[in-house]
């Protein structure tokens, strides 16, 4: 019984410090980027079919966005239907940043 309580009281302040201290800093993403992220994330593996990823890019380019975050999502579907792979990476990382740091 001795061993086990001191056991249940640091697991039962570890649980209550997780429910009271603040686990970093949140930033949301706009509506805009929220909306890119959906759909890309929805559609992970877009191998080769063209369909599909005009498809995509159409999604992506319909979005209301303004400022950066539009030219980083429309540089986003056009690098998808050019189907450079290099391109779509950059423009991955650009689109990235543009939402991690907001308008």
């Amino acid at each position: 019984m001795r061993k086990i309580l001191p056991s249940t009281l640091l697991a039962a302040a570890a649980v209550g410090a997780l429910l009271v201290l603040p686990t970093g800093t949140a930033s949301a993403m706009s509506p805009a980027c929220n909306q890119a992220s959906d759909v890309i994330n929805n559609n992970r593996s877009l191998g080769p079919d063209a369909a599909l990823t005009q498809s995509i890019a159409d999604q992506l380019l319909a979005i209301d966005a303004s400022g950066q975050e539009q030219q980083a999502i429309a540089n986003y579907a056009h690098a998808l239907t050019n189907g450079d792979v290099a391109s779509v990476g950059n423009a991955s990382t650009i689109l990235n940043g543009v939402c991690q740091v907001g308008s």
